[in-house]
């Protein structure tokens, strides 16, 4: 070492990460924009609902829906089930059951599928009269009904198959995708719900700000999560600076609101 260096000290500063929730306020949408907020990503978690184009399956007391990846069929339990369905069968609870159907049947849906498909018209071979419309479908549900979901996609395509009355073995199901499933019996997706939305936004001063909307309680507020990784050093300061932040956004305490370090 020089005689004229001197020893350079490095300090690593630890960060904890930090999350406040609030209630969106009436204003913070407007002061977003304001204060130049650049929104770096938006989630959508969608729910997506399958029939043939004449909704056979509706017909029949029975709802194909896939979300995140899961596909599920929820059918009235007066349909008859073998025992290779029935391992992979569940009993809808009363409270769940409820939620299901009233999404599948949300009469608030856009008429418009997400794959651009209208069900509801007919090809030159086919009677306007068997082609339901989605009125139809939303009062085919009988709610006396007791209902049952199977969520393994081998016994989906097993009663599907029976439903539809296409040749298929337990075999032949079990090497095929549901995708491939799906086109052979000409099933497609014929709308969508949106159960919550994200959308977050980068805001000066290192913090981050989460908003999201929950669907299924349509009074509900929508929630606002404001994030930072906070210096542990200086968290006394670090918090003062996101309730600053937190009025200037106009953002609404929750009397549940806790601090999360």
């Amino acid at each position: 070492m020089r005689a004229d260096e001197s020893p350079k000290v490095f300090e690593d500063i630890m960060r904890v990460p930090v999350k406040m929730e609030y209630e969106l306020g009436e204003q913070t949408e407007h002061r977003l924009k304001e204060m130049g907020a650049r929104c770096v990503g938006e989630t959508l978690d969608v729910e997506y609902y399958y029939d043939t184009d004449s909704f056979q399956l509706a017909s029949t007391q029975t709802w194909l829906n896939q979300h995140n990846g899961q596909w599920g069929l929820i059918l009235a339990e007066e349909q008859e089930l073998n025992h290779a369905q029935s391992y992979h069968t569940k009993k809808l609870e009363a409270g769940h059951s409820e939620e299901k159907k009233s999404k599948i049947l949300n009469s608030s849906h856009e008429e418009k599928s997400e794959t651009g498909a209208d069900f509801r018209k007919t090809s030159n071979n086919e009677c306007p009269e068997k082609v339901m419309s989605k009125s139809q479908v939303q009062r085919t549900l009988d709610m006396s009904l007791a209902y049952t979901e199977l969520s393994d996609p081998c016994s989906i395509m097993l009663h599907l198959s029976k439903c539809l009355q296409l040749p298929l073995t337990h075999n032949e199901t079990q090497s095929m995708t549901m995708k491939d499933f799906l086109n052979m019996a000409r099933i497609q997706m014929y709308d969508s719900w949106t159960r919550t939305s994200t959308v977050k936004y980068s805001l000066p001063g290192g913090c981050s700000l989460e908003m999201e909307k929950n669907y299924r309680i349509p009074t509900e507020t929508p929630s606002a999560f404001l994030m930072m990784n906070a210096d542990v050093l200086s968290i006394s300061s670090e918090l003062e600076k996101m309730d600053r932040l937190r009025k200037e956004l106009g953002l609404k305490p929750k009397a549940s609101s806790d601090k999360q370090l």
